[in-house]
């Protein structure tokens, strides 16, 4: 069987990947920090949106190279790489570090968290229903 969908989703997260960890990189630099956050919140922040992406992607691509290795249809496919990359491209921008975040971007970050969450469950589901 050949995979012909998650390696374009599993690229796609690559690319963000990269981005998040130059900007981390980059604040880095600009700080002086050279390993955890130094008490600063922006650091803490830049390294969280790293971290919360690197946590949860191999997993998620994991589980659409599954899905995909099962026979799960490639529209499905296709609409949990796109949900998939929306949420973990929605996440980094609306991470906060107080409670005391506008409405809309505690809104965001609950459906960015949720989301990936009930995709790990989706895929799940799917690869038990499909094998």
């Amino acid at each position: 069987m050949s995979v012909a969908i998650t390696p374009y989703y599993a690229a796609a997260i690559a690319l963000l990947m990269a981005v998040l960890s130059t900007m981390t990189a980059m604040m880095r630099g600009k700080t002086g920090i050279a390993l955890g956050d130094g008490g600063q919140s922006r650091m803490a922040l830049a390294v969280r949106r790293f971290g919360n992406l690197s946590e949860y992607a191999a997993m998620t691509i994991v589980m659409l190279l599954l899905m995909e290795l099962v026979g799960v249809a490639p529209i499905w496919l296709h609409a949990y790489g796109i949900a998939l990359v929306s949420l973990r491209l929605l996440h980094p921008f609306i991470l906060f570090d107080t409670m005391d975040a506008p409405t809309m971007v505690k809104v965001g970050r609950f459906i960015a968290g949720a989301g990936t969450a009930a995709l790990l469950v989706i895929a799940a589901v799917a690869i038990m229903v499909n094998t």
